[in-house]
């Protein structure tokens, strides 16, 4: 199979995204560029990608939204949202944004995520949800790893005074005495410079809704979500992050998705395809090694898609403790879901 970057005609590209969605291999960056420069460049190729090569992702955000708010979507209008939203009336604006940094297929999958639900929302087909901003949400700088990643957070605002008190803060770590004795500020004036330069870094960080940058060990994080936190229950943590996890594992491709089928059919017989699917990985999770209330959490988010903040209220527990176990959940029931059904198709 040839390179994305010895592609010279429409012809080309489109034999090679045939290809290549048989015989995936990890893209360079300049082949991911190519790319990128194909698909805004060329119709029938733009076509192709999104209505073809992307389809597990599609299939992805499709059991994620019947998982989260049991609705069927189709799988070509989930296409059809992403082509358009990235089309952008011919403008490309959000697809050219990409860099090539990381996978393009996980970095359209995390868009994509964000354009469905938007989709989904303006549609009226799932429960609205009240707008984030800067009461409901508290930033969490405090608690990131990496200095480099803060100060690429607080690059987003561009008023030098406050981003020199948000970089004294967050990176240099400065106390407050040693603030005021660097700035010359008085505490109250301080105080009232800190509230106003955190409130226009959170709504700076609600404007972008991600920021993605690859670590060296190759993981991809998005910095908004790492950066803000939602006091109110509007960020859904089995929305993008989960769909982007689905795309990137691609848990089963169309040849599959057929012996699948034939699969679950033997144990949930007479029920839509999805509603299956459902039940199979509830059934799946009975069969984890993991406690009673860590069963409790993943059936209560999984299954009745019970608010995080209620769970965590009910439970005792804070809702960071929830989220971060659900997520754990989902790593892990992915890795035994795959290793089960390889086994099974083996009988």
């Amino acid at each position: 199979m040839r390179k994305a970057t010895e592609n010279q005609t429409v012809k080309d590209w489109v034999e090679w995204l045939i290809l290549f969605r048989k015989h995936n291999y990890n893209l360079s960056k300049d082949e991911r560029i190519a790319l990128r420069d194909a698909i805004s460049t060329y119709s029938s190729v733009a076509e192709k990608f999104f209505f073809d090569t992307i389809i597990p992702m599609c299939k992805g955000l499709a059991h994620k939204i019947y998982e989260t708010y049991k609705v069927v979507i189709n799988i070509r209008d989930i296409s059809t949202w992403v082509y358009a939203g990235m089309y952008d009336g011919g403008r490309w604006i959000r697809f050219r944004t990409y860099r090539g940094d990381q996978s393009i297929f996980a970095w359209t999958a995390t868009c994509a995520s964000q354009i469905v639900f938007k989709e989904l929302d303006k549609q009226h087909l799932i429960p609205p949800s009240s707008d984030l901003n800067a009461t409901n949400t508290s930033l969490t700088l405090k608690s990131m790893q990496y200095n480099s990643e803060r100060q690429m957070v607080i690059d987003l605002v561009d008023v030098p005074e406050l981003h020199s008190v948000l970089t004294m803060i967050y990176v240099k770590r400065m106390t407050d005495e040693q603030i005021m004795a660097e700035t010359g500020m008085s505490k109250l004036l301080l105080r009232k410079t800190v509230r106003t330069a955190e409130t226009m870094l959170k709504e700076a960080l609600i404007d972008k809704e991600s920021m993605l940058v690859v670590r060296s060990n190759g993981k991809i994080v998005n910095l908004v979500r790492e950066a803000l936190s939602d006091c109110s229950g509007v960020f859904q943590t089995s929305t993008s992050d989960d769909a982007m996890a689905i795309a990137e594992k691609q848990l089963y491709t169309d040849t599959e998705e057929n012996e699948l089928q034939v699969l679950l059919s033997q144990y949930h017989p007479s029920l839509p395809f999805l509603e299956q699917w459902v039940l199979f990985v509830v059934d799946r999770a009975q069969e984890m090694k993991w406690s009673t209330e860590e069963k409790t959490v993943f059936y209560e988010r999984f299954y009745n898609n019970e608010d995080p903040v209620a769970l965590a209220r009910r439970l005792g527990r804070r809702r960071t403790w929830v989220d971060n176990i659900y997520h754990r959940q989902n790593v892990a029931i992915t890795s035994y879901i795959t290793q089960w059904i390889n086994a099974h198709k083996k009988q």
